[in-house]
């Protein structure tokens, strides 16, 4: 499986960003989520991903527009299998929050169709990834008024949205298939003192049950209620 992050300096990605994606970025002298050392990317459902990230405005918390909006932008997340795709990244202190529009062009290569899509901010990658310890850190997903942004979470394939706590977000409502499907959401970054500065950003699909998976459910189903019955 293939990994593929490219980082850009602020004053070369505003353009970029246009061009390839529509989304204007302001230059900046710096951001709260490093280039160096480089995000890390991982997981049973990694084909390719491709990173850029721009930081116009650190310390904008809850406040994006005022000088421009901090970038997080995937144009290129290949999922080869429904199994999740770990990405950690390290944190800068800027002594504040930087609000983050994280926009990713998921592609589903892994020939089943997708019931709902998660994703969940933590620490640790595989088998030790964890949100424990992350609730009312500063970490979060910003999901809109009271006490946020304007901008609610949405999904071309996916227009319904649930945050069960602040780490996690769960789209679902549709049905994406074969191809590539727009996500945005905005996440808050601190400056995570006192803590290894690093977080994850873990994204996992749900496939669709297929047809015969279904008749078999039910079947087991079937028989465990006639086997109850005849006792």
């Amino acid at each position: 499986m293939k990994s593929t992050f490219t980082w850009i300096g602020p004053s070369r990605s505003a353009g970029i960003l246009t061009v390839q994606l529509m989304l204007f970025v302001a230059t900046a002298s710096g951001g709260q989520i490093a280039s160096t050392p480089a995000p890390t990317s991982s997981g049973p459902g990694l084909g390719v991903a491709t990173l850029v990230v721009a930081t116009s405005s650190p310390n904008n918390d809850d406040a994006p527009g005022s000088g421009g909006d901090n970038n997080l932008v995937a144009p290129l997340k290949r999922f080869d299998s429904t199994g999740f795709i770990d990405i950690e990244m390290t944190v800068l202190p800027t002594q504040g929050v930087s609000e983050y529009l994280v926009s990713e062009f998921v592609d589903n290569n892994s020939g089943i169709n997708w019931s709902s899509y998660t994703i969940q901010l933590g620490f640790g990658t595989g088998a030790g990834f964890t949100q424990a310890g992350g609730l009312n850190d500063g970490l979060d997903f910003d999901t809109g008024p009271p006490g946020g942004n304007t901008t609610p979470p949405s999904s071309a394939a996916m227009p319904i949205f649930t945050r069960p706590n602040e780490d996690t977000l769960s789209f679902s409502g549709g049905n994406q298939g074969t191809g590539a499907q727009l996500y945005q959401f905005r996440i808050d970054v601190p400056d995570l003192t006192g803590r290894v500065a690093r977080f994850t950003l873990r994204q996992q699909p749900v496939a669709i049950p297929e047809p015969s998976a279904i008749a078999f459910v039910a079947l087991a189903f079937f028989g465990l209620a006639m086997k109850r019955r005849s006792r």
